[in-house]
């Protein structure tokens, strides 16, 4: 930091520190914002990816059990 001179100096120098203290919190504010929306996007595509392997999971077991059945029967009535 340089010397200051006068009073005059001083209050720029204050004034200077606070508008990048501002900008530096906005930047922050920023990414932080950037790093939660990435964050949920990343926890909803997970969710939805969860879903479709159970939903599925279910639909082909239950397409499965139906197959077993048919031969069962087919079995049965032979």
């Amino acid at each position: 930091m340089r010397e200051i001179r006068n009073m005059g100096e001083l209050r720029l120098e204050r004034q200077k520190v606070k508008y990048k203290i501002r900008y530096l919190e906005d930047e922050l504010k920023d990414q932080s914002n950037l790093t939660v929306h990435t964050f949920k996007k990343y926890v909803r595509n997970m969710a939805f990816e969860t879903g479709m392997k159970i939903v599925l999971g279910l639909f082909l077991q239950k397409r499965k059990n139906r197959k077993q059945k048919e031969k069962e029967q087919v079995l049965d009535s032979s």
